[in-house]
């Protein structure tokens, strides 16, 4: 099975493009610009300069979008530069605007589908091919193989995964204080394995640790995605920064569609996006890592100003040494006493967290 699709370079081209007279007889003339570049990506197909063969099918493909043959050199060129996942899409864009042969491109496809062990989408593929009909009587044999191998590789997949979740499940069964008495370094250890396995059977253990205030904040979002990773629908308490709030994990937005911090990145933007990109980044990330230790807590809205400030403020203090909080609460538009009162609350978070994230 494997041998028949394990094919030399050459014959591979050959066998991706169809087939191809020495006259490039089967080559569709374009004038002018789009001509010459389909024909020199063909002379750099046959000379094996695979990547300035794709440089040149991609600007003939700028004018020719819908032109079969410069797209099935793109194609021929992106697998033989291993660029498979873009080879992929490429494919499917074909298959589903139905340019170039159908049955051409489903087998390049196919061959495509292979090398990125994407074996369930090789069997929909191979299944619809063959209850449409669309697969010739001397192929059949092929592809039913290929199909009987994919659903053998998913069915192996399966089990493999089915053995692991299993020794992880016995190791954590083994540590009957899955959450008691470890460093930092311990607990972020456990929840890795959890993020493998159903965590449904470990839910009394880990309702005691969100609600536990000694417990990293981090640790608890951590455990709160893999909740809404895998649906979890009942009501949960989780208690940060001596607050406490009851959530339902498959309903929270993830850490980076809260109002909050899409709040207070645009304002960021709109004051440093241009004017300071570098700048701009630093004071991002400071929100990306912050946020995930206080989540799901966020600030009231009248708040998101001045934590905006706040994130610039510091950003600056790490990039340049200083800051002037006259001038950005000014930008801002919020008082100088506020925009200093969140520069405190950051540090503070910011000192929790720098060491775990």
């Amino acid at each position: 099975m494997l041998n028949c699709l394990s094919v030399k370079t050459k014959d591979r081209t050959e066998l991706l493009m169809g087939g191809r007279n020495e006259d490039n007889s089967n080559i569709i003339a374009f004038p002018n610009l789009c001509k010459r570049l389909v024909d020199k990506g063909l002379e750099r197909l046959e000379v094996r300069d695979f990547k300035k063969a794709a440089e040149l099918f991609s600007q003939a493909r700028e004018l020719e979008p819908e032109n079969p043959d410069l797209n099935i050199g793109l194609v021929v060129a992106l697998v033989e530069l291993n660029d498979y996942e873009e080879a992929r899409d490429l494919c499917k864009e074909l298959l589903f605007k139905g340019i170039g042969d159908y049955f051409q491109v489903v087998t390049i496809y196919l061959m495509v589908l292979l090398h990125l062990n994407e074996h369930q989408e090789m069997v929909t593929t191979i299944e619809a091919l063959l209850e449409e009909g669309h697969v010739p009587s001397d192929k059949k044999d092929h592809f039913e193989n290929m199909l009987h191998f994919s659903r053998r590789a998913i069915d192996e997949q399966k089990d493999q995964e089915v053995r692991i979740e299993e020794k992880i499940q016995e190791e954590l069964a083994e540590d009957e204080g899955l959450f008691e008495n470890k460093t930092d370094n311990e607990l972020l250890a456990v929840v890795s394995r959890l993020s493998k396995v159903n965590i449904r059977p470990h839910m009394n253990q880990i309702k005691l640790v969100l609600e536990n205030s000694q417990i990293s904040p981090f640790v608890k979002t951590l455990l709160l995605n893999i909740l809404q990773e895998q649906e979890y629908d009942k009501e949960l308490t989780i208690s940060k920064f001596s607050q406490q709030m009851k959530v339902i994990p498959s309903t929270l937005s993830a850490p980076n569609e809260t109002d909050f911090y899409q709040h207070s990145v645009k304002l960021l933007e709109e004051h440093l996006g241009d004017r300071d990109p570098t700048l701009f980044d630093m004071a991002v990330s400071l929100i990306e890592r912050q946020h995930l230790v206080m989540y799901p807590f966020v600030p009231e809205k009248a708040e998101y100003s001045g934590y905006a400030a706040g994130y610039h403020l510091l950003a600056e203090e790490y990039l340049y040494g200083e800051s002037s909080i006259e001038r950005i609460a000014e930008l801002y538009q919020v008082d100088q006493d506020q925009a200093a009162e969140k520069l405190k609350v950051l540090k503070e978070i910011e000192d929790f967290s720098s060491p775990i994230i």
